[in-house]
Parts: C-alpha cells; structure tokens; sequence
C-alpha cells in the first residue's frame, strides 16, 4: 500500500479532497493511506509561528526551515521520497506520476507564503511544479499529484482505462460519444456505430493522432527521440501503438542506409528541408535523361519517354510535394519542367525534319 504524508499550514483544505471520488475509494479499499499533516505542530516556539521574515530584506515571509526538519525527520522511512511543492521545480507529467505510483512511501511538503527557506533543498529529493503559473501555496498541486498517482495504483481503476487515457503515448484521448447518436445536427461518427472492433480501434488510433496534432503539436514534436545515423527519430518503443497510422501531413520516407522501414517527420522546418532534397535527387535524375535525349540525334524515342516522365514528376509535385514545401518554389520548378517539354518538342520535331529530308535527298 502507498502511504502519502502531505505537510501543510491548511490542512483544513484537504477535507473534501479525501472524502470525494475516487480517492475516498481508494482510501477506502487500503489501496493508499493519506496523512495531512498540520506543520504547526512540528514549531519549536510558543506560537506555533512556521515563517519569519527573509535575510537582506524583502517582500513577505519565508517558511522556516526548522518545522519542516523536524516533520521531515518524524515522517521519513528508509524508503521514503520527499517531494517539494515550487515553481522551480520539474513540471509534472503522466510518466512522473507512473513513477511515483511504484513508490512505497512520498512526502510531501507545500511550500508557501514568498517562498521557503534555501536549506530545505536539502532534504529533499525532487522538487515539483504543476505549471508556469503561481499559486498562493503548494496544497493545490500537492493535491493534483496525489490524485495522478492514486488513480494509477493497481486495483484503484480499471486497466483498459488507464490504457485509453490522454497522455499515454504522448498522445491526447480519442472522441467518444454517446446516445443520442444526432443531436442538434451532430451525429455520431459511422465507425463507431458498425460493430467493426478492428475499424473502430483504427479509427480511434488515428484520431488521437490528429487531435494531438490539431491540440497539442508539441506532444508529438516532444517524444522520446533516439538518432540513427543523421535523423533524429521517434523511439519505436514509445511508438509501438502508431506503426501503422498515418499522420496527416508528417513527411514519411525510407532512409537506403539505416535498418528503419519508415520515418514520419512532423517538424515543418525539417520536413522541408528533406522533401527538398529528396525533390532536387529526382529532378536531377530526370535533367541526365533529357540531356541524354537532347543530345541524341538518333534517338527516336528516347523524347516520348522523357516527355512522359516529366509529367509523372509534375504530377508527383502536385499531389505530393505541394503540401511541404512552398508554392513559389514549385512554381519555379513547374515552369523549369514546362520548359524542358518544349525544348524536347521542338527537338522532336526537328529531328523528324531532319529524317525526312533525308529520306528525300535519298530517293532523288
């Protein structure tokens, strides 16, 4: 069972937090024992005062260092973790609260007033923050926490929750709906009504994909990331349940010298650096085919292949490329094809000129 020692000046505000939902329950079920502990009571001093005013002057009172000390060695087992509530603390996230959930045993303290008392970092053994914002004091996100991990202890929810949940995977949760299946003109999406488990999981997998990219991008662009070779890549082990979507406008490749089957590249400044090249290898290729035809008199159908060739990479540009790299761009690189089909026209047309005056000078 976890224990959790939250110490703070308000306990009065944890009240309805241990008495509601599904922390209640899990208090309820020995899942998790939850201590809220008064840090008034570990004051050294008649009045029970935890603050002074700070050295070298300044705005409000700090919280002493004394009280916390104290509360902190009363608490503390051999595999205690002690957590403070700050500002400047690393912002919490769904895998710290994975982490902690392990534990056996946390601590922890919520700062609060202008701040606490430098030395107390040193009795602790991570600091946290729920946010770039600021709160009167460390009860609010001390709260948030313990109810992040509480729901991922075994038994306190079911497991194919925890699973669907936003977060996991770095992704956002997929749409649900329920009855009515129309309301107001909204009608619940087909998948979901054709029985098809297969279709509707499919569905739900790229869902979560374009709704993370529409809501939260920086999920995506933030996941755990390995380097192959030169590219920087998704870890396949964070990327197991997105093998087979397909992410609407990420930029998807196969590298010739690195074992990958297929990289997806979501950065826009990346994708188009790399569709750029990839672009310029293919119309390079293509420029070797039409000087060989331009400067083959005798080729007689070498044209009408190149020719078709250039239109297949028109066409690859405008259903490929126009959505990665910019329209001047490819405006430029159009013109330059339209060009070579004119220029090889006209060579056409005079090599066939060309034989047919032979062929005249012959028979005279």
């Amino acid at each position: 069972m976890l224990k959790i020692n939250i110490l703070t000046l308000f306990p009065n505000m944890f009240d309805g937090f241990l008495t509601e939902s599904i922390i209640k329950r899990a208090i309820d079920q020995d899942k998790v024992k939850i201590n809220i502990k008064n840090l008034r009571d570990y004051a050294n001093n008649k009045h029970n005062q935890v603050d002074d005013t700070p050295y070298g002057g300044g705005a409000g009172m700090v919280l002493k260092c004394e009280p916390v000390f104290e509360a902190v060695e009363d608490l503390k087992k051999k595999n205690s973790k002690v957590i403070l509530m700050t500002p400047q603390g690393k912002q919490f996230t769904q895998e710290m609260a994975k982490d902690l959930s392990k534990e056996k045993d946390l601590i922890l303290i919520c700062g609060h007033y202008e701040g606490f008392d430098e030395r107390i970092e040193s009795i602790v053994d991570e600091e946290l923050s729920i946010g770039d914002y600021i709160l009167t004091g460390g009860e609010l996100p001390s709260m948030v926490i313990t109810d992040s991990i509480t729901r991922l202890i075994p038994g306190v929810i079911e497991n194919e929750s925890k699973e669907n949940e936003s977060f996991t995977d770095n992704l956002l949760d997929y749409p649900t709906y329920t009855k009515p299946r129309e309301y107001r003109g909204m009608k619940v999406p087909d998948v979901l009504l054709s029985g098809d488990h297969k279709k509707i999981e499919e569905w739900r997998k790229e869902e979560q994909v374009k709704k993370t990219k529409e809501k939260r991008p920086d999920l995506i662009k933030n996941r755990v990331r390995k380097v192959i070779g030169k590219y920087s890549l998704m870890d396949d082990t964070a990327n197991k349940k997105m093998i087979n979507i397909n992410i609407d406008g990420a930029y998807k490749f196969k590298p010739k010298k690195y074992d990958v089957n297929k990289v997806m590249l979501v950065e826009p400044s990346f994708v188009n650096k790399i569709a750029k090249k990839n672009l310029q290898k293919k119309l390079d290729t293509l420029m070797k085919q039409v000087e060989i035809v331009l400067n083959d008199e005798t080729d007689d159908e070498g044209g009408n292949y190149v020719f078709g060739e250039i239109d297949r990479m028109q066409g690859l540009i405008i259903t490929l490329y126009a959505q990665y790299l910019e329209p001047e761009y490819l405006s430029l690189v159009m013109m330059k094809l339209d060009a070579l089909k004119k220029e090889i026209a006209i060579k056409e047309v005079e090599r066939i000129e060309t034989v047919n005056y032979n062929k005249k000078g012959r028979s005279r």
